[in-house]
């Protein structure tokens, strides 16, 4: 069975894909290496590389998780690249989170702020139900506070232009976290949120099965 390795977003886990199922695949969530400080978007990726033994991997990336994605793939050969509530360049981020004072916010927030399960409202990441929020709460406490505070560092300084060819772009319409005005996506989700790929599981279960098919 061929194997999809999966890279999560901020604050999420292996759990975020746990309702995921692509018909004659299996998923290999790949966990986060150890980070320094100077780690920047590149750099990282380089690092969840090394943990990817296969030759030309299949690559799904959530969120922050798309990014790494990306980057990986400017390095080695891949398969095929998903993108799920992501951004393929700078671009598509929203502009606020691209100002140069947003590093800076970031730099002077304490960690201790990052481990507040609070700190990212579940209804803007996209919760519909009790069970969404539930699992938010959940990953963000089990979340490194220092790992967050980079990673969303590492995001508003991502200047990238350039994405490989075999990269297949699915996003929610009522995303939020990245809204879809500035996305160009392959294959969209009606009413799907930031966390589309947990609660609308079976609508992006099938776009990538049948991709793959």
């Amino acid at each position: 069975m061929a194997h999809i390795y999966c890279i999560s977003g901020v604050g999420a886990d292996e759990r975020i894909f746990g309702k995921l199922k692509i018909a004659g695949h299996e998923l290999v969530p790949v966990p986060w290496p150890p980070f320094e400080s100077s780690d920047d978007i590149r750099s990282y990726a380089k690092k969840i590389s090394e943990q990817i033994p296969d030759e030309n991997p299949i690559l799904l990336g959530l969120s922050f998780g798309g990014m790494l994605a990306v980057e990986i793939g400017k390095i080695r050969p891949t398969n095929r690249i998903f993108l799920v509530s992501s951004a393929k360049s700078t671009s598509q981020l929203p502009r606020i989170g691209r100002l140069p004072s947003a590093g800076f916010l970031l730099s002077m927030t304490p960690d201790a702020v990052f481990s507040n399960p609070g700190f990212l409202n579940s209804r803007f990441i996209g919760a519909k139900s009790d069970e969404d929020r539930e699992l938010l709460t959940a990953m963000m406490k089990a979340s490194a506070p220092g790992f967050i505070k980079w990673a969303l560092k590492a995001i508003v300084h991502w200047n990238n232009k350039s994405y490989p060819t075999n990269i297949t772009q699915l996003h929610g319409t009522a995303d939020l976290v990245i809204p879809s005005l500035n996305v160009r996506a392959d294959h969209w989700i009606k009413g799907g949120t930031h966390i589309m790929i947990y609660n609308q599981a079976a609508e992006v279960s099938k776009i990538i099965s049948d991709c793959l098919s």
